[in-house]
């Protein structure tokens, strides 16, 4: 069973496959997305180390000169297959340090920097592992100095997250504070995302409303922090985001001892952002992690599972791990498969409408890894074993209604097959 669930997956990645990078899915994101290759390159390093180290290189491409790597690298043969297009992020092309390459304006969360360490890692020939590591080191050095430093306001060392589609989790309850702000976009736009997928999965009208409006403000305001913020209802400091950051700055460390070189990030700042995400994350009332609004200064106060994905961090205490998980499931209780992005009992829950209630594999697949961190070895392998069974079942589809397990969106997804390889890697399961 496990043998023909790889072949599964790795028909998907080489059926997504450009030559140059992976696309989540030909038919309904044809262009590259920043924490998806590194996702997928997790996936590849199965079978063919090469695309693995490509998916992350062919992204670092993309990088704009001062060190961000935006969430969308575009392809320029499927300009008109998808929208947003470049046109809509007019500033963001002369930003790009490579002529040529077309690119939104935003970021995603630094998985790119975790997935370099880890298929590094995997590579059994230390001296092409090297010299992997030596061409990207730099870059992501750099990347991650852009989040730790323009992306930071007074006062905190977290990352501020300026639009939705920075977090990946597009239309998050987390983020309904944008739709509540009644943005509008300047010019008239014709979306293409419900093309292959029924619109009842997809983000409503007034939320892309917000997302193309916002998109104009960060563009106006010259791609600075500073020159936008106070024209902008949506800086958050996103839980997983930051979790992430920290996650990564710290693989960079050790990428850096392992050549020998200068680590790139001194322990006490990292310390010191650790201590912020403790203060401004940590909900004692809701017993969880959540995001933060930098604008009116308070807690964005919704339970999801961005809070358990955090445990990707590697540096939540066990019995709070523990804890944490043991109230979400509980929360979730009528689901048939975890891990519900939103829990199932929450008003805002909603079992086949994007980030507000599905089952995505990345997120699982966090959790799971954030479980290995933390020592919970039987509730990771619980979680493995639901998630391989939920992938059997549905396939790979883009996400999965918790209530029955049914797949949504688009099927065929690039990191649904990747993730999966990357779980079966784990011995303990059996089918």
């Amino acid at each position: 069973m496990m043998a023909e669930l790889r072949n599964r997956a790795r028909g998907v990645l080489e059926a997504n496959h450009t030559g140059r990078w992976t696309t989540p899915s030909p038919a309904q994101y044809p262009h590259q997305w920043n924490w998806d290759s590194a996702f997928i390159s997790l996936g590849w390093a199965e079978f063919d180390w090469k695309r693995a180290t490509g998916e992350i290189e062919s992204m670092l491409a993309a990088q704009w000169f001062d060190g961000m790597v935006p969430h969308v690298h575009y392809d320029l043969a499927h300009l008109e297959d998808y929208f947003p297009g470049p046109d809509r992020w007019p500033g963001a092309q002369a930003r790009v340090r490579r002529p040529g390459e077309l690119t939104s304006g935003i970021t995603n969360p630094p998985v790119l920097a975790i997935a370099a360490r880890r298929i590094g890692v995997r590579q059994p020939d230390p001296d092409l592992r090297d010299k992997f590591w030596r061409r990207v080191l730099g870059p992501l050095e750099v990347y991650l100095h852009y989040l730790l430093g323009s992306r930071q306001v007074p006062g905190s060392p977290l990352v501020c997250v300026v639009h939705p589609w920075e977090t990946g989790w597009d239309n998050s309850p987390r983020w309904d504070l944008l739709g509540r702000a009644g943005l509008k976009p300047a010019r008239p736009y014709e979306r293409l995302d419900t093309r292959g997928v029924a619109s009842g999965q997809r983000p409503s009208g007034r939320d892309y409303d917000s997302f193309i409006a916002l998109a104009e403000i960060i563009d106006a305001g010259g791609y600075q922090l500073s020159s936008y913020r106070s024209k902008t209802p949506f800086v958050v400091h996103d839980v997983l985001f930051d979790s992430l950051t920290l996650r990564a700055a710290r693989d960079l460390n050790e990428i850096a001892r392992d050549l020998g070189e200068v680590e790139p990030f001194r322990d006490q700042d990292l310390a010191a952002f650790e201590a912020a995400f403790e203060e401004m994350h940590w909900h004692r009332g809701l017993e969880t992690y959540v995001d933060y609004d930098v604008q009116a200064a308070a807690p964005i106060e919704i339970s999801s599972a961005a809070g358990l994905a955090a445990l990707a961090g590697g540096f939540i205490p066990r019995e709070r791990a523990r804890s944490m998980l043991a109230d979400y499931l509980r929360r979730g209780a009528g689901a048939a498969d975890p891990i519900a992005t939103v829990p199932p009992d929450s008003r805002d829950f909603d079992p086949v409408l994007y980030w507000r209630g599905p089952i995505w594999i990345n997120v699982n697949w966090l959790v799971h890894d954030g479980l290995v961190a933390c020592g919970l070895e039987r509730e990771a392998a619980e979680l493995l074993s639901t998630t391989i069974r939920l992938v059997e079942r549905g396939g790979f589809a883009e996400y999965f209604n918790p209530l029955d397990g049914a797949p949504c969106g688009i099927q065929e997804f690039s990191w649904s097959a990747a993730l999966s390889l990357d779980l079966l890697r784990n011995a303990r399961y059996t089918s």
